[in-house]
Order: C-alpha cells, then sequence, then structure tokens
C-alpha cells in the first residue's frame, strides 16, 4: 500500500514537471518566431522587431510617452504570448531589465520621454530587455590587423569622416588585407575612441565577412570582422541602427 502511495506521487510529480516543461517550450518557440511592439507609445500601435541574431530581437525608432507591451503577435488572441516587465512601471530605457513570459498581459513596459532615437533590444535567450536613447559618438575609427596600423595603434586608429547631415552615420575609405607579420592579419574592428576601451562595435560572430553581413552589435564579445578580399574599401556605419555596408572601390 506505502509503495503505491509513493509510485502515485513519483507521478504525480513528473506530470507537474512535464507540464512546465511543455509550457516553457511552447513559450520559447512562440518567442522564437516574431515579436512585436504594441501600445500607446508606438506609432501606429504595433511595430514589429527585427530579428537581428538567434536570441536577439531589435527595435529602432519613434517612441511616445505611454506604454508598450512586448508580445508574439501584432493583434492579441487565443495565442499569443506576452514578456512582461518583471518589475512594476519598468522604464523602456534601462540597462538591462527582466521580463517573465505569460499568456496573459501583466506589467507593461514605459515610455516617460517622446523621442525619435529609441533603441532597445530583447534578449529571449535569459529574459532581458534593453533599451536607451541612443546619442551620437564623436568619432570612430576603424583598427586591426587587416588595416596599416595593425593592432597596437592606440592613439593612431584610422578616424572615420561623420556625415554632416546625421550624426549616426560614419564612412571610411581605405585598404583592407593581409598582413602576415601581424597577429589577427586579416581583422578589423570599429572603435569609439582612440584606444581600445570603453566604446567598440562588433560583428555576432568571430571572422564574419564585411561584404556579406550588415547587422552589427554595439560592445559585447570581442568578435572581429575578416577580409576575404583584398583591396580598397568604402565603409559605412550606421551607429543608430547597428549597420554596416562595404563595397569594394575599383
Amino acid at each position: 500500500m506505502q509503495i503505491t502511495n509513493m509510485k502515485r506521487l513519483v507521478n504525480r510529480k513528473c506530470l507537474i514537471v512535464l507540464s512546465f516543461l511543455i509550457c516553457h517550450l511552447s513559450l520559447s518557440q512562440a518567442v522564437a518566431q516574431e515579436l512585436w511592439a504594441v501600445g500607446s507609445a508606438v506609432p501606429g500601435g504595433a511595430q514589429k522587431l527585427e530579428k537581428v541574431a538567434d536570441g536577439d530581437y531589435k527595435f529602432v525608432g519613434a517612441l511616445k510617452a505611454g506604454e508598450l507591451r512586448i508580445q508574439t503577435q501584432r493583434k492579441a488572441g487565443r495565442d499569443t504570448r506576452y514578456l512582461n516587465a518583471l518589475l512594476p512601471d519598468a522604464n523602456i530605457a534601462n540597462r538591462g531589465t527582466a521580463y517573465t513570459e505569460s499568456n496573459e498581459a501583466g506589467e507593461a513596459w514605459q515610455v516617460v520621454v517622446s523621442e525619435d532615437r529609441y533603441r532597445f533590444h530583447v534578449y529571449t535567450s535569459n529574459r532581458v530587455l534593453r533599451g536607451e536613447i541612443v546619442q551620437p559618438w564623436g568619432e570612430l575609427f576603424i583598427a586591426g590587423g587587416a588595416t596599416d596600423v595593425g593592432w597596437k595603434c592606440e592613439g593612431k586608429m584610422l578616424l572615420m569622416q561623420q556625415d554632416i547631415d546625421n550624426p549616426f552615420i560614419w564612412t571610411w575609405e581605405g585598404e583592407l588585407k593581409n598582413h602576415p607579420d601581424v597577429e589577427e592579419s586579416r581583422s578589423f574592428k570599429f572603435q569609439g575612441q582612440d584606444r581600445w576601451h570603453p566604446k567598440s562595435l562588433h560583428p555576432f560572430v568571430q571572422d564574419t565577412d564585411i561584404l556579406n553581413e550588415q547587422h552589427l552589435r554595439t560592445g559585447g564579445n570581442d568578435t572581429k570582422w575578416a577580409v576575404t578580399k583584398e583591396g580598397r574599401y568604402r565603409i559605412t556605419v550606421d551607429l543608430l541602427n547597428e549597420t554596416v555596408n562595404a563595397t569594394l572601390v575599383k
């Protein structure tokens, strides 16, 4: 009799764990498809977030003072999943705020100030939202093994040219090639100052070909771009939208 009761208790616990795993899996699968910003703070009422990498969704643009929710469908329905702020009155501009996933709308994200330069990322792998009102940088440099200045170049990195009409746009034109006598001879990256810290831009994956990928990441792991074709390049970086465009100049 005691053994039978123990079996029932074990089976019950297994069902509870299984139900939790199924629920968690369904939320993760839903989040992996689409995310939308919806609410009074969103111009037009709803805008789709851009998936820029696995587990990384991004919004860039104008927001109005008000509330917004992050959800898996433009129009809420029976299958909608919500990414609810873990804390009440959580500001969309933050250094990293945790959220919970639910099939019910909970705490909304707050937009305190109307502004055209909002950017926030939703990291679904660790359930964190990080946002900011983006400010232009005062300078931007390129440096690395594929450049003429190499890696030992603090104080002499290659300065990029800021656009007169758009302070977020920076352009550089010059030669990139393999330098066999230098460590990481085909690699390079962008720096927000004429030294290695604190501001930097990186590809999501190490040795990404600058000709084949337009998304970039602000800060984070020290991944670098790689040159697969030697020559004179024209490179344009958009700091607000976190994009880069490179072409070979004939």
